[in-house]
């Protein structure tokens, strides 16, 4: 009697350069605690567009707030007229990343879209509570929208963007503009957004993304909930009151543990009546933007997401000049 054969174990098929951005990230030295974490991000944060040339002018400037300066960063495309702007809100679990560390983000994403780009330098935590962090976001694209004849930017086509933790900033910030009858933002593109925040989440375990890991998804959301994440709302895909938000794209990634609750979004937002579109990036991991540099295949699924909302920054005359 012949004996049953070994299960096959499924490799997972990324895409093309992923696998050398992923030996890049976990070249970055190990550290000891969060703050050296987050300075050896911002030290190695220019490997990440090693080879890249991208044709914007950036300079960093601060928001005046209540009691506080928000640091960020302006990328600008050039260009005439009053031109279209993102606010931009990067990723990092809402404990990592900054505007140096997703510097590359910010530079090809004012590129591809031909908007000038502000990305915001947000409160972390454990250092502050989500609903600071939240509040900065909040006013970092209000101060966009207010600063938008200085920085000959149309007011009318600004858009909110985010990755990962930035998603969800980015979602509750054009949640709370439309709450508060504030300049609500042309549109929304959300990048592998954590719009979950549930540790028991049996998405997380069939994953194979070789750096989100089990352990780090539960690290972060516990984070997450120790600092009031979801104490004055519910996480995204929890929220009844969807209606009434800007359109949205959504671009998810093949082998990310969040791209069920990115499939589960949209289709909430869908059912509520907002004008939804979704992106599967085949082969993709999450956090994969930051891989333009060394995988082509990155490079295109930015691209890609600049056409889907190039209807939301410029208007129908620009797009046919």
């Amino acid at each position: 009697m012949r004996p049953s054969a070994e299960p096959r174990i499924r490799m997972p098929v990324y895409a093309d350069g992923i696998e050398d951005y992923v030996a890049m990230f976990r070249a970055q030295p190990a550290a000891p605690d969060m703050a050296q974490m987050r300075l050896f991000g911002d030290l190695g944060g220019a490997r990440f567009a090693e080879g890249l040339n991208p044709r914007v002018r950036r300079f960093d400037s601060q928001i005046a707030a209540a009691k506080r300066e928000i640091p960020l960063r302006i990328y600008d495309p050039g260009g005439t007229g009053a031109r279209p702007a993102i606010c931009y809100f990067h990723g990092g679990g809402f404990s990592l990343g900054s505007i140096e560390s997703f510097d590359v983000i910010g530079a090809m994403l004012a590129e591809s879209t031909g908007a000038v780009v502000a990305s915001v330098e947000y409160r972390r935590l454990p250092d502050a509570d989500y609903r600071e962090a939240q509040a900065d976001c909040d006013e970092g694209f209000a101060w966009l929208v207010r600063q938008a004849g200085t920085l000959n930017i149309d007011p009318d086509h600004v858009v909110l963007a985010g990755d990962s933790a930035g998603a969800l900033l980015a979602f509750t910030t054009a949640a709370n503009m439309r709450d508060t009858h504030g300049d609500v933002p042309a549109g929304l593109l959300l990048f592998y957004g954590t719009f979950a925040m549930d540790a028991g989440s049996e998405d997380y375990f069939a994953s194979d993304d070789p750096l989100l890991t089990q352990l780090r998804i539960r690290q972060y959301i516990a984070l997450f909930q120790r600092c009031g994440g979801v104490a004055h709302h519910h996480a995204p895909i929890d929220r009844t009151d969807l209606a009434g938000l800007p359109p949205t794209h959504i671009v998810a990634a093949e082998h990310d543990p969040l791209r069920a609750e990115a499939e589960r979004m949209g289709s909430r937002l869908a059912q509520a009546g907002v004008q939804t579109s979704l992106r599967m990036a085949p082969g993709m991991i999450h956090g994969f933007l930051r891989a333009v540099a060394v995988s082509a295949p990155a490079r295109e699924e930015l691209a890609d997401a600049a056409a889907a909302i190039a209807p939301w920054l410029h208007s129908a005359e620009a797009r046919n000049a």
